[in-house]
């Protein structure tokens, strides 16, 4: 299925950046910044590993992984093969990458007109486009948020964690975020203009280090995880991390 580059078709004033540009010094700095990125990504995903391996089990346990995270690659695995053998409509997902645009535009503060969506492009109108507004449907899959946002919501009122209900709701939530995937995936595969407006080494990176981080936050609202123990893993891994990739450019020189 081809996905539209939808980030081609974006406001005027979007374009007009886009051709003054970041200056090169910024550009530079970006770059440097992607390069310092790296092991943060490298972090993210071994506290994300360790997350799963270390969580309590209070809601039973499949294939050797906590249910909320069997539930989870359950449901994201049910979307890539619904995607895989059936033509899923890209409206769907021009609708969420232009709306989730325009949700990061009013957080920063920038005014957004014009939202339009057609079956195979889409486009809106932004203010002042920055890079986090740029690169939001890229790192931040908004029907996952969405779901996590009723899980919590019902997490007020009832048990959720170890429940039915719990495991319900994490499948609901792999399935939204096997939608960002595979849809963002083929995306990238694609040119796409947003990425190119910061650089497309800084965006990549940036792209990647979000979309684990984001896998994190789910595993740590959908399970038993307990934030104090995360926020400890977190930064022993970061430290350690950082301090082997310090190590290693050390011995290099």
């Amino acid at each position: 299925m081809e996905i539209p580059p939808s980030g081609q078709r974006k406001n005027a004033a979007r374009r007009r950046k886009r051709r003054n540009g970041p200056s090169r010094g910024v550009l530079a700095a970006l770059f440097f910044a992607a390069i310092l990125s790296v092991p943060a990504l490298a972090a993210t995903l071994r506290t994300l590993r360790l997350s799963i391996v270390l969580a309590p089990d209070r809601g039973g346990s499949a294939f050797g992984l906590p249910a909320h995270v069997a539930a989870f690659l359950a449901g994201g695995m049910a979307f890539a093969a619904l995607y895989a053998f059936v033509r899923v409509p890209a409206r769907c997902y021009v609708l969420v990458h232009e709306t989730t645009h325009a949700v990061f535009a009013l957080l920063c503060g920038s005014r957004v007109s014009r939202l339009r969506v057609d079956d195979e492009m889409g486009s809106v109108d932004v203010a002042r486009p920055n890079a986090l507004i740029l690169l939001s449907p890229y790192f931040f899959p908004l029907p996952c948020a969405c779901v996590l946002l009723a899980f919590g919501l019902a997490s007020l009122a009832f048990p959720m964690v170890g429940s039915a209900a719990g495991t319900a709701f994490a499948a609901i939530a792999g399935l939204a975020w096997g939608f960002h995937f595979c849809f963002t995936l083929n995306a990238l595969l694609q040119r796409q203009t947003d990425l190119d407006a910061y650089g497309f080494f800084f965006s990549l990176v940036a792209v990647l280090l979000l979309n684990v981080a984001f896998l994190l936050v789910c595993d740590v609202a959908l399970g038993p995880a307990v934030c104090s123990s995360e926020a400890r893993i977190v930064s022993e891994t970061f430290s350690r991390t950082y301090a082997a990739a310090l190590d290693a450019l050390c011995g290099r020189l």
